[in-house]
Order: C-alpha cells, then structure tokens, then sequence
C-alpha cells in the first residue's frame, strides 16, 4: 500500500518537488555570506527608509515610500524592513529572503511546466515527469539566476516574477476549463488580477498579457468549447493589446523616450534600441552557454550602436532575432513549446530592451527570459533525440543538470566572498571602471581604516586604474580623494582636477551626484578633504542640470560658511537656494531655523529679509538674534 502511493502522481509531483526544492537551497547556499552589491547600497545600506528596528505600523508606512516611483515598490520595501528588523546591516538575512523567493517561484515553475507539458498537460506531445522536472531545476540554478538571487535588490524582479508565474498557472487552468466548457469566471478574473500585485514590485509585472497572448497563439489557440466564447477571447486580446500598445505610444514614448530623459545617458534612444540587437543575442548565449565566465555582472564599458554597421554585429544580432522570431511565428502551431518559449523571451524584455532610459544589459533582466530559451532549447533536444531510448534521455538530462549546478555552485562560491567576487569581476572584465570600483572599495574596506595596510595601496592604485578607463564615472577620483583622507595622505591635485573634468563634460547621472556628495558627506563626518575644492567641484555640479537644486545651493553654502568662511558668497547661495525652491515658504522657514541654531545671524537675518520681501510670513521663534522659546 505504500509503494502504491509514493507511485501515484500526486506524491510523485511532491517528491519532484522536494527535489528540486533541496537542489536550488544546495547551489545557492555557498553565497548567502557574501556582502551588499552596487545598488543594494542605495536601496538597502544608505535608504534609511527601510531601516526598521522594529515592524510598527508607521515603520511599514515609511518603508512603502522607500523607493521613488509613480507607485513605488511597496511590496519590495517593505520586505526589505522585514530583513532589516530581523538582521539589522548584515547581508544574510536579506539573501536568504531572496533565496527563499527564488525557491518558491521555482515550484511555480515546476507546476507550470507540469500543467502545459506534463502527463496531464495541455500539450499534444507531453514529457514525462523527469522532462517536466529537469526544466525548472535548469531554470532555478542556471548560473545566470546569481544575479537575481544574491543580488538583493533583485527581489523587486523575484516577487514581480512570482505574481506573473502564479497568473499564469491559474490562466492554463481557466482556459482549460473554458475548453471544456465549464464555468471559469473567478478563476480567469484572478488570473486577470494577481499579477497586478506584482506591480508593487516592480513594473515589469505589467507584461503578463503578452505571456498570455504567446500561450494562445501556440498552445491554447483561442479555443473554446463555446464559438461565442472563443469569439470574445479574440475580441478581448485585440481590445487589451490595442490598448497596450495606444497607452506605450501616447504615454510611455513621450515620458521615457524624450532626449531630456535620456540627458543622464551617454547613448540616445536610437543608439539604446540599436545595442539591444546586439545585447539580446549575447543574453541567448549566455543562457545556452551556462559558463560563469561569460558572466562578468557589469556591462558597463559597452560601447553603443550608432548604426546597423556601427558596429557590424548590430545587423548581424538584428537579422539572428528576426530569424529567431520568423521561426517561432512560422512553427507555433507544429512546435508550440518551442515557440512559446522564443516569445516568451521577447516579450519578458519589452520594456527592458525597449525605448526606456534604462542601462543597456543586466544578466538580472533574464530572470523569467530564461525560461523562455530553456523551454525553446529543451524543446528542439527532446525532438532531436526522439530516437533514442527513454532511459537515455533521463540520464542525459539530468547530466546535464549536475553540469549546471556545478557551474551555479561556483559561480555562487564567488559570490559568497567579497574579495573574491570583486577580483573575479575585474579578472572577467578589466575594462568595466564599475567592477574597478568594486575591487578598489573593497581592498578600503579590508584595510580596517589602518592608514599603513598594505590594502590602502592596492586600493590607491585600482583607483587610478579605474579613473583611467574610458567614460569612467567620477566614483574613482572619488576614492582616490577619500582613501587618502581616511590614510592620512595628501590628495594629488590631479585627482581634484580629473574629479572636475568628469563633472563639466559627462552627463549628470546618479554616478555624478553620488561622486560629489559622497565626498561631502564623508568631509562632515571627520575625513576633512581641501574645502577649497570640494566648493569647487560642487559648484560645478551646480552648474550642470541636477535635481533638488535648492538644496544643493544650501548645501554648498553651508560649505562656504563653515569651512570657507565666506559669510557674504554663503548668504548669497542662501538666498539662490530660496529662489531655486520656488520661494517654497517650508523650505524657507526650515533654511531659518537651521541657521538660526547654527549660530549663522547674518545669513539668517538676510534669509529673514528675502522671505518678508516675496512675502512670505516669519515665524515669530525663528526671528534672528532672539531666543528661541521652542
């Protein structure tokens, strides 16, 4: 009685995925004690936000808002106050959240891949279970997924996943039961509806009807037992997609696509569209190829398109994807798997490889595209060895497998130390000043603030290395300037003069701002730097288009008044800051009662007098030279 039902399919499908389950915690767990990665900074360590001692109710509310945005990305922020109530600072906690993310959509993977392929599937060639299992175990511990799994932030793309995987499995469900005409209207409004929910972690949940509209074109094909609601399936896909695709051109376009959007970037719209010709083809070979060595994480140093032969591979990618995308329109209805698979990944790069400001490549953006090519791959395999025995094939694929998760292990080895993961990345792509800058902050951060560790010089000289390389952001003059001060050593003026170059010739991006402001922040907090030039490379940045300018101009004032002493130019800025906050009265008021305690009577008294000449009303404890009763 036993044997009988550990044979039936239900406890076959647990143990499937019990397996699968066990395997993706084994490959991953090697990396869950590595550190915060570039914008696990910005969004996690230095977004105060998210640092919750304890989970109150007005401690989830400020994590909702942590993360700028139309709607933001509660559902993420708020998961990331969990880890930070639980853990505080240390990365750990945080990874074995993402981790156990990642787990749980690979079961929904596993039970997708079962509903569409499986003994029971809707596919009319059908795998047997080690087919259905050995799919999603490839997808979970493909060495592209590291990047989405211990790469926290990458949550935001996990938990939009889950949502769409979730939407997905209760739509194959709804649509069977349309086929087999029985009632589906809670189960296809939810399958309408969750996947909104991941909207709240990241916008690219919003492409789940695409993911639904490749289903129907290859294996559910619009069908229905009842004409008149096979009538209305088409009807809603032509009325949802000509919406889709009115609402990208009227709304999307003219807020992402503008060249004032794209005024951060070193590339345009037309170079940005042009790379991606280039760059989806290197991601398909990346998923084909699972090497941890053609994974370098930054991509920094690619150069842009600026023509189909600019370079020559722009038109070759071009022509491989509408190939690649001919074929699976051509053989959707005779193999299905592959081309669901093949839409699949372009539809789960739309807005990613589309006309928004975004970067050009992140290996993150594969998280679901990589089931895509798996499913295209897997496909064209099975086909390929129809000939050979079952037990062959079985053995066959889970050899590959134990590959994959070998090259996953050490790839998420290397990630699971700081130093070596900084050094591997720079080994794999010497030119990116990003992983430069990776490796140059990490040797400062193993140097334990010792001025005479010999990891200050390694650190010194990736610095100069990195600031060197072509379009580098000025994150290594930055360093430069900072290791030297936290060592005690004078600043080479060159370094200053480099800083200066990169803030009036490059774009104003997040790299610029963060360059400047960086060193500003650490001046306050004790490594004093040359006052002199630190007013001198803000005012620059001033100088250039930048966001909340008001407070920039009070900022480098407050600078000139401290360190410089130049009460008459810092009343000045003072007054400019006011101008640039649209005589903001709350700016105003909170400028005055900030200089009124720092001891600032003259720059107070002539913030006072600007605030009563546009009219705006003094409060009566923050008038200058009285004490406050507050």
């Amino acid at each position: 009685m036993q044997t009988t039902s550990l044979r039936s399919p239900l406890a076959k499908t647990a143990l499937a995925a019990i397996a699968l389950l066990l395997l993706t915690g084994l490959v991953y767990y090697p990396g869950l004690s590595g550190d915060f990665v570039f914008d696990d900074f910005g969004n996690i360590v230095f977004n105060n936000r998210i640092h919750a001692e304890t989970l109150t109710w007005e401690a989830i509310s400020r994590a909702a808002g942590a993360y700028q945005g139309p709607i933001g990305r509660p559902l993420a922020t708020i998961s990331f106050a969990l880890d930070y109530a639980i853990g505080g600072q240390s990365a750990y906690a945080f990874k074995v959240h993402n981790l156990l993310w990642h787990m749980l959509n690979a079961c929904l993977v596993f039970l997708l891949c079962r509903a569409l392929l499986g003994p029971a599937g809707i596919a009319s060639t059908r795998w047997p279970l080690w087919g259905v299992l050995a799919l999603p175990m490839a997808w979970a511990i493909h060495p592209i997924q590291v990047s989405s799994v211990l790469y926290i932030v990458q949550r935001m793309e996990m938990q939009a996943t889950l949502f769409t995987l979730a939407g997905l499995l209760l739509y194959v469900s709804a649509r069977r039961r349309q086929m087999a005409g029985q009632p589906t209207r809670l189960r296809m409004a939810l399958a309408c509806s969750l996947p909104l929910f991941g909207l709240l972690s990241k916008e690219n949940a919003a492409l789940y009807p695409l993911y639904y509209f490749a289903l129907e074109l290859t294996f559910l094909r619009f069908q229905a037992q009842d004409p008149a609601t096979a009538k209305r399936i088409r009807l809603a896909y032509a009325v949802v997609l000509a919406a889709g695709a009115l609402a990208f051109a009227l709304l999307v376009i003219p807020r992402y696509a503008s060249p004032e959007s794209f005024a951060i970037r070193s590339f345009g719209l037309e170079e940005r569209l042009l790379t991606q010709l280039r760059v989806l083809p290197m991601y398909i070979g990346q998923i084909l190829l699972p090497s941890p060595a053609l994974l370098p994480f930054y991509y920094d140093d690619i150069i842009p398109s600026t023509g189909l032969l600019s370079p020559p591979q722009t038109l070759a990618g071009g022509l491989f994807l509408a190939a690649l995308l001919y074929s699976a329109w051509h053989f959707r209805q005779r193999a299905p798997t592959y081309a669901l698979g093949i839409f699949w990944f372009f539809a789960a790069h739309a807005i990613t490889s589309g006309p928004v400001n975004l970067e050009l490549a992140f290996e993150h953006r594969n998280y679901f595209a990589t089931l895509g090519i798996l499913l295209a791959a897997a496909s064209l395999l099975i086909r390929a060895g129809a000939g050979l025995t079952q037990h062959f094939r079985t053995v066959a694929a889970f050899a590959l497998v134990a590959a994959i998760a070998g090259l996953c292990i050490i790839r998420s080895a290397t990630w699971g130390d700081p130093l070596v993961l900084a050094m591997d990345m720079v080994g794999k792509n010497p030119d990116s000043a990003r992983a430069s800058n990776d490796l140059a902050a990490t040797y400062v951060r193993y140097s334990m603030s010792e001025p005479g560790s010999a990891f200050v010089d390694l650190a010194l000289r990736e610095f100069e290395r990195g600031a060197a390389l072509p379009n580098s952001s000025p994150l290594a003059e930055q360093g430069l300037i900072l290791t030297a001060a936290m060592s005690g050593r004078p600043a080479d003026p060159a370094w200053w003069d480099s800083l200066l170059h990169k803030i009036r010739t490059q774009p104003i991006g997040p790299e610029q701002h963060m360059a400047v402001t960086g060193i500003l922040t650490q001046h306050r907090e004790g490594f004093r730097v040359d006052p002199y030039r630190l007013a001198e490379v803000y005012e620059a940045l001033l100088e250039r288009k930048t966001t909340r300018p008001a407070v920039m101009y009070a900022t480098l004032a407050d600078v000139v008044a401290r360190d410089l002493g130049d009460t008459g130019r810092a009343t000045s800025l003072y007054l400019t800051a006011i101008s640039a906050s649209g005589n903001d009265p709350d700016f105003a008021s909170h400028l005055l009662a900030t200089l009124i305690a720092d001891g600032q009577v003259e720059c107070a008294q002539a913030v006072a007098d600007e605030m009563l000449r546009v009219g705006m009303r003094l409060p009566a404890q923050d008038r200058p030279g009285e004490p406050q009763t507050r």
